[in-house]
C-alpha cells in the first residue's frame, strides 16, 4: 500500500483511548456523558499520588490505630497503624470493611421527613428548626440514646442531654455488662481489665473468641501470637467451651464441657490449686467459695472426668504467670457473672492477678448502660413519659431481644429524630433523619482504652452527593436553635479542640496547640504509660450450675461471628462474601449440628432445619460439624 499511515506510540495510545470510550458509552446512562477533571486541583492532592492518614476505626469501640490511603480526593485502602499500642498495625476484617460504609449507596444523603408514612427531602436548617421545635415542647421528656464512642461525642451527648433535661443512654450490646459485675463483685472495679497474653504461659479460655469478637481480637491476637511463638514448650492453650470456634481450633486441647457448666469446672480447678499448695494467691479467702467443688462433683455437673480436672489445673497452676479468660457463650445465660467470677477465682487462686490480669490499660465502658436500663427505657416510652426520642448511631430497634418489645414501645413515642447514615431498622421508625457523616469524612476521636487518646481524622472531604454533617455540629445546631445550646461553642471542631487543651498541657510541652494538634493528627494521637489499679478478692458470690430452658433436648448456641459482628456489619458486601473461617458459608446464616444428631435426627447436609425457643424460630440451612457436643446446636 502506498498510501500507508505511521503511528508514533503517542498517537497510538490515544486512538486506542478514544475507541475504548466509545465502547464504554455505549453503556453509559445520558447522565454520565462527559467526566470533568479538577479545574485547579487542591494544593494537597496530586493525580497518582497517595496520601496517607492517622486516624482510628469506629466500627467498633475498641479503637484500634489505621492508616487510610487515599489518592484523587478519595479514601481507597484501610491499614492498621503499626505506631498505635492496642494493634500495632493489625486490623480485623471489619476494619478493612469499613470502606464500604463510605461508599455506601444506601447512605442517607440529605435530611428526610417522614409524611404519610413516605419520607419527603428537606433542607438541613428545616430539620434543625424542626428538630429544635419538638425537642423543646418535650423538655423534660426527652431521651437521647448513643451508640458507645468513649471520648469527646460521649462527652457532647452527655452535656447535650443535661442542657435538655434529656434521660441519656448509652446503648452497646457487646458492652461486656457480665464481665463488668463479676470484677465489681469479685475485685471491686466495674471495669475490663487489659489481659495480656503476651506474658501468659499457659492459657485457658472459658468461651472467650479472643480472636474473633471478644473485647479486642486484633490486641489480643498479637499477644497470643507472641506467646505461641516461644521456643521453650510454654504458650500452650487450652480451650472450655461446647462448640469448637475459630479460636478454639488454635488450641492444644479443647474440653467440650456441658453447656453452662464452665463455673464448675472453673471452681474445682481452682480447688484443686488451692488443696495442693500450688498457686500463690491468697488461700484462706478462696477456700470458702471452692470447698464443695471436689473434682468428683465437677465431672457430675460438666462431664469432664475427675483425673482430667486434676491434670487441667495442675497444668494450669504450673505455668507462671497464666491466663484463665472467659466470655462468648460462658457468659450467655443467667449464670453468666457467676461464670466469670469463678474464672477470676481461679486466676487469683493461681497467682494472676497482677500479672495477666490487670487493671492498668482497663476499657472504658463503665458509661454504657446495662440491659436494665433499656428494659427501663422501654417502660418509660410505653408508658407515654417520652415525647421526644433522638438516637445517635444505634440500632436498638434490631439488637435488642424482640420479646423486650423496644420497637412497639418505640412507636408509642411521638417523634423520634435518627443521627444515623444509613436507614437501619431504628432510622426507619423515625419521624426526621439527619443524617451523619462516615467516620473517613470526619474529625473527632476515641478514648476507649485508658492511656490512650487516639484522633479521628477526615481522609477526604465528604462525598458530593450526600448533604450530611457531623453529629456533633447536629447536636449543637439542635440545642442552640431549641435555646439550651448556650454553653456550648458554636462548631464541633470548636469544641473538640477544647477538649484536647487539657491533654495539649500535659503533653505537648514547648509547643503551641497547633503545633501539638497537628503532631497529634500526624501520629493518630497521644498515649502514655498508666500505673495499674491495685486489687484484691473482695467477695465470695453464689454459684449455681443454670438449667436449661425449653421442652427440646438440643442446648441452643449463639454466637457472633468475626465478620459481622452482631449484624452490624450486614450491609457490607464484603463481610458477607468472606467465607466462614469453620463453615466455609457465604451470604446467609446455618445451623451447626454435629454428625450423629443430625443421623439421630434424619438431617441430611444443606437440608432446611427449623430452630424454635420460646422467643421465635427460623429456618436455616444444617451444617454438619464434628466440633461440638451432640446434645447442642450452634447458629451464629
Amino acid at each position: 500500500m502506498s498510501d500507508s499511515v505511521v503511528f508514533n506510540r503517542r498517537d497510538f495510545l490515544k486512538l486506542v483511548g478514544i475507541g475504548v470510550a466509545g465502547a464504554a458509552a455505549g453503556c453509559a446512562t445520558p447522565k454520565a456523558d462527559r467526566l470533568i477533571p479538577y479545574l485547579v486541583a487542591p494544593n494537597d492532592i496530586l493525580p497518582g499520588v497517595s496520601y496517607w492518614y492517622a486516624s482510628t476505626c469506629r466500627e467498633c469501640s475498641s479503637g484500634c490505630g489505621v492508616l487510610v490511603k487515599a489518592r484523587e480526593g478519595r479514601a481507597i485502602k484501610i491499614e492498621g497503624n503499626p505506631a498505635h499500642p492496642l494493634n500495632e498495625g493489625g486490623l480485623c476484617a471489619r476494619g478493612q470493611a469499613s470502606l464500604q460504609g463510605l461508599y455506601d449507596p444506601d447512605r442517607v444523603a440529605m435530611p428526610m421527613v417522614k409524611q404519610g408514612g413516605a419520607w419527603k427531602a428537606i433542607s438541613w436548617d428545616e430539620g434543625v428548626k424542626l428538630a429544635a421545635a419538638k425537642i423543646g415542647a418535650a423538655r423534660g421528656a426527652t431521651a437521647l440514646l448513643t451508640d458507645h464512642a468513649p471520648g469527646s461525642a460521649d462527652a457532647l451527648a452527655a452535656e447535650w442531654a443535661a442542657a435538655a433535661g434529656a434521660t441519656r443512654l448509652v446503648y452497646e450490646p457487646f458492652a461486656w455488662e457480665s464481665l463488668r459485675e463479676a470484677n465489681r463483685r469479685t475485685f471491686g472495679q466495674a471495669t475490663v481489665p487489659h489481659y495480656d497474653f503476651a506474658r501468659a504461659r499457659c492459657v485457658v479460655s472459658f468461651g472467650a473468641d479472643f480472636l474473633e469478637t471478644w473485647i479486642a481480637p486484633v490486641a489480643y491476637a498479637r499477644g497470643f501470637a507472641a506467646m505461641r511463638a516461644r521456643r521453650d514448650g510454654s504458650g500452650q492453650f487450652i480451650v472450655v467451651e461446647p462448640r469448637l470456634s475459630l479460636t478454639g481450633a488454635n488450641a492444644d486441647e479443647w474440653i467440650a464441657i456441658r453447656p453452662g457448666a464452665e463455673a464448675a469446672l472453673a471452681l474445682g480447678m481452682a480447688r484443686v490449686i488451692l488443696t495442693e499448695g500450688l498457686g500463690s494467691g491468697e488461700r484462706g479467702a478462696l477456700m470458702e467459695a471452692v470447698s464443695a467443688w471436689t473434682p468428683e462433683a465437677v465431672q457430675q455437673a460438666t462431664d469432664v472426668p475427675a483425673d482430667a480436672v486434676r491434670r487441667l489445673a495442675r497444668r494450669f497452676a504450673a505455668a507462671k504467670p497464666g491466663l484463665a479468660v472467659a466470655g462468648g457463650i460462658a457468659a450467655q445465660s443467667e449464670q453468666s457473672v457467676a461464670v466469670i467470677s469463678a474464672v477470676n477465682l481461679l486466676n487469683a487462686a493461681a497467682g494472676n492477678i497482677g500479672e495477666t490480669v490487670r487493671f492498668d490499660r482497663t476499657y472504658d465502658v463503665e458509661g454504657v448502660g446495662s440491659f436494665g436500663d433499656v428494659q427501663r427505657l422501654i417502660a418509660d416510652m410505653a408508658a407515654g413519659k417520652v415525647q421526644a426520642l433522638v438516637v445517635r448511631d444505634a440500632n436498638p430497634a434490631y439488637a435488642v431481644p424482640a420479646w423486650a418489645g423496644f420497637a412497639a414501645a418505640m412507636d408509642k413515642v411521638p417523634f423520634k429524630i435518627s443521627l444515623s447514615s444509613v436507614l437501619d431498622e431504628t432510622a426507619d421508625r423515625c419521624d426526621l433523619i439527619l443524617p451523619a457523616t462516615h467516620p473517613l469524612e470526619s474529625l473527632g476521636d476515641s478514648r476507649g482504652v485508658r492511656g490512650v487518646y487516639g484522633i479521628v481524622q477526615p481522609a477526604m472531604k465528604p462525598l458530593p452527593m450526600f448533604q450530611t454533617r457531623a453529629t456533633g455540629d447536629t447536636l449543637i445546631a439542635i440545642a442552640k436553635a431549641a435555646g439550651f445550646g448556650a454553653k456550648l461553642p458554636a462548631t464541633w471542631i470548636e469544641y473538640l479542640k477544647a477538649q484536647w487543651k487539657p491533654l495539649h498541657q500535659r503533653f505537648g510541652a514547648g509547643r503551641d496547640f497547633d503545633t501539638f494538634w497537628n503532631e497529634t493528627l500526624q501520629k493518630g494521637g497521644v498515649w502514655e504509660d498508666v500505673a495499674a489499679t491495685p486489687v484484691r478478692w473482695t467477695g465470695t458470690p453464689a454459684f449455681v450450675t443454670p438449667e436449661l430452658k425449653g421442652a427440646g433436648d438440643l442446648a441452643l448456641i449463639l454466637y457472633p461471628t468475626s465478620q459481622l459482628h452482631d449484624g452490624r456489619g450486614a450491609n457490607k458486601p464484603w463481610l458477607q462474601e468472606l467465607p466462614d473461617p469453620t463453615t466455609k458459608a457465604v451470604w446467609g446464616s446455618w445451623a451447626e449440628i454435629h454428625p450423629d444428631t443430625a443421623k439421630r435426627l434424619g438431617v441430611a447436609e444443606g437440608d432446611a432445619v427449623r430452630i424454635e425457643t420460646e422467643a421465635g424460630a427460623i429456618e436455616v440451612p444444617a451444617y454438619l460439624y464434628g466440633g461440638i457436643r451432640p446434645d447442642a446446636v450452634a447458629v451464629p
